[in-house]
């Protein structure tokens, strides 16, 4: 797996394995592991990095009473509007380079 990340050192990766147990709030602190705050509410990965994120077993989560799968949702709203938001302060976290 690290052959492919060694393009001329601009690219950091980060793997994440989902389980039956994996939600939004878990998924999101994962994601942001890898993630600095760049300017005002923008975040990306640290330095000059692209981050390219490994997603094992995306079907795996609990279903909830809604019948959604939280961490699903949450990687989607982050492809479709490249952010998420934060919970404590309930405001958006602009995701860039990933």
């Amino acid at each position: 797996m690290n052959d492919m990340c060694s393009v001329g050192d601009t690219y950091i990766q980060q793997s994440i394995n989902m389980n039956f147990y994996t939600d939004a709030d878990l998924l999101q602190l994962n994601l942001e592991q890898q993630l600095e705050k760049k300017a005002g509410k923008t975040y990306g990965p640290f330095g000059k990095y692209k981050l390219i994120m490994f997603i094992d077993d995306m079907n795996m989560p609990m279903r909830d009473a809604f019948d959604t799968q939280t961490s699903i949702a949450l990687l989607r709203q982050h492809r479709d509007y490249t952010h998420w938001y934060d919970k404590n302060k309930l405001t958006l976290k602009e995701v860039i380079n990933t």
